[in-house]
């Protein structure tokens, strides 16, 4: 039988065969940590590396161990380099000990990673003063990103969506940024997933519909209502406001969209990998460490897919059945005006330098200005036959 010396002398052999580490263990009946460590030991390059220790402690009973070091740094920067992986200090303990290796700290791993000068220099949130009207739950945040070019010219754009509720996400490119290239990207999101309460967006014009005829609603307005999704507009130029989703396009732009894609139908087949990444391994701390996956799983959240057979019509029929509702975030500053659609409305001057939530009642041609859910002031707004 043979002695542990002659063990970790096997192990070592074995994996210079090519055989896994998790095989390994089980061949010579250890554990894969127990593998690791002889392998590092190994590597170190020192004469009498597979003889035993003095188990005395050398150093302080605080001091990580120079081999976890190496170990954590090495992982840092193998997250960095592989597409789509996030490798701040949480990804680095997930993988860790997803590859049998007892991790440290999350405090220690960060103090690592800044000890090698591995940190990224975030930019602190500032809070507004002035109250903020809080995301309702069901909510889905969209975006766009574009223009931008892949190798030869072409050009391409991205609509990315995303659930503030579990961050289950997609991202969906388009070779322009018409209404019904939109509209069938956040379509395909609600038959992937599902169908949200509400849909928040910024006042980008493709989303809403057009300059020449300010209240007649878009594609994409006339198709959430349709589907019962309320459109939910945040404030003009406070692009932030969607945090969820300008967080989420931090992760795009670093991963898929520093990656080389030979043509359309590659960058189309690139998103899907990074939605499928996303999803099950991104790890986000406002969640307690889940995946997006983990919380569908959870929460147990109503999950209402769209039928796979829906399909995007030019002019989707509205009727009194809808919910035909519209909501738009707004600060009143110091005119007392706020814009929606276009259109100058005249507010009470009690509102001054706060946020209001304008709800427009599209059948009803009625916009209801509320403050802490409480309506404050009715305005006629005549909306075009739906």
């Amino acid at each position: 039988m043979a002695n542990e010396e002659e063990l970790r002398q096997q192990a070592v052999v074995l994996y210079g065969q090519g055989v896994k580490v998790a095989e390994i263990a089980r061949r010579i009946g250890r554990s894969r940590q127990w593998v690791y460590t002889w392998l590092h030991r190994h590597a170190e390059g020192v004469e009498s590396w597979n003889k035993s220790h003095s188990k005395a402690p050398l150093h302080s009973a605080n001091k990580t161990s120079q081999t976890m070091e190496d170990l954590v740094v090495e992982t840092r920067l193998r997250l960095e380099a592989a597409p789509y992986m996030e490798s701040g200090a949480y990804a680095i303990w997930h993988d860790l000990k997803s590859r049998g290796v007892i991790p440290p700290s999350v405090a220690t791993i960060n103090r690592i990673i800044s000890a090698h000068g591995l940190t990224r220099k975030k930019v602190p949130y500032q809070k507004s003063d002035i109250d903020y009207p809080e995301i309702p739950q069901g909510t889905q945040q969209m975006d766009l990103i574009g223009p931008r070019y892949i190798r030869g010219g072409s050009r391409f754009y991205l609509l990315t969506i995303i659930s503030n509720d579990t961050r289950h996400a997609g991202v969906y490119p388009m070779l322009s940024k018409r209404a019904a290239d939109i509209t069938r990207s956040v379509t395909s999101f609600w038959k992937a997933y599902t169908i949200p309460d509400f849909l928040q967006l910024d006042n980008e014009l493709s989303f809403k519909g057009s300059n020449r005829h300010p209240r007649g609603l878009g594609l994409l307005m006339r198709t959430a209502l349709q589907l019962n999704v309320t459109p939910r507009f945040i404030p003009i130029g406070e692009p932030w406001r969607n945090g969820v989703i300008e967080r989420f396009n931090q992760k795009v732009e670093r991963t898929l969209l520093l990656q080389r894609h030979k043509d359309f139908a590659d960058l189309a087949c690139h998103a899907r990998e990074f939605m499928a990444a996303h999803n099950s391994t991104h790890h986000y701390s406002p969640l307690g460490q889940k995946t997006p996956d983990q919380l569908d799983d959870e929460l147990n959240l109503p999950i209402v897919p769209l039928n796979d057979d829906y399909e995007v019509n030019e002019r989707p029929k509205l009727d009194s059945d809808n919910l035909n509702e519209i909501h738009f975030i707004r600060l009143v500053r110091s005119d007392l005006t706020i814009n929606v659609l276009n259109t100058e409305i005249q507010v009470d001057p009690m509102l001054m330098h706060t946020y209001v939530e304008a709800q427009l009642l599209v059948n009803d041609h009625l916009l209801l200005i509320k403050q802490d859910g409480k309506t404050v002031q009715t305005v006629a707004f005549t909306m075009p036959v739906i």
